[in-house]
């Protein structure tokens, strides 16, 4: 997995924050999308990442 930086606009982030996007597969190998906040342990969310928007299609 290779974590990326969730927020289309670095500058809008809160200067603590740590959260990160990854795409993984499932044990099906089905691509899922993973949001997780990495500066708190077990505090992530996946989804399947055709489901998935950046946030910009999102605004």
């Amino acid at each position: 997995m290779n974590w990326t930086r969730s927020a289309d606009d670095f500058e809008a982030q809160a200067p603590d924050d740590d959260v990160m996007f990854a795409v993984d597969e499932d044990d099906d190998g089905d691509e899922l999308a993973v949001i997780a906040d990495v500066t708190r342990d077990d505090a992530w969310i996946s989804m399947p990442l055709s489901e998935s928007r950046t946030i910009s299609q999102c605004r």
